[in-house]
């Protein structure tokens, strides 16, 4: 599967192009939006969700805003009428990761907030051209997480 992949610090996370709709650069009003895991901007019909702060890492530079696609079939409307941006760090490159070459989350991690979003992970990767583990995303379980978060 065709994935940007993301820095953070000692590893890396990996969003799959197909869930992707575009990928841009983000404006000051945008990473000043980054003081929670998820924002709602209803003025706009956006909703943000900062992975840095998903990870706990609030001092990681923004530079990317990553917009989902529509997980409704035949809709053009983003995430019920919301457009899902991802406020990330740089997209370091684009790359193939090969399902067989992806190992599932460990057990252990199942009791964590966020284990739940990710849909896999690899070491040593050819991804990222080193030796840093990287986490696979899962949109559809982070919009789901988004949605369940934005209504209650």
């Amino acid at each position: 599967m065709k994935v940007f992949v993301c820095a953070f610090g000692g590893f890396y996370v990996a969003i799959p192009m197909d869930s992707v709709a575009s990928l841009t650069d983000l404006t000051d009003r945008q990473v000043a939006m980054q003081g929670t895991v998820v924002t709602r901007d209803t003025e706009n019909a956006e909703t943000y969700v900062s992975l840095p702060m998903l990870f706990n890492l609030p001092q990681e530079k923004l530079r990317h805003g990553i917009i989902l696609k529509s997980l409704e079939s035949g809709s053009n409307d983003l995430a019920n009428g919301n457009k899902i941006v991802l406020l990330s760090t740089e997209v370091v490159n684009t790359s193939e990761i090969p399902n067989e070459k992806t190992h599932p989350i460990p057990r252990v991690l199942n009791g964590t907030q966020f284990s739940g979003l990710f849909g896999g992970m690899q070491c040593a990767s050819e991804a990222t051209r080193d030796a840093g583990l990287v986490i696979l995303l899962n949109p559809e379980r982070l919009i789901q997480h988004v949605r369940q978060e934005v209504t209650e």
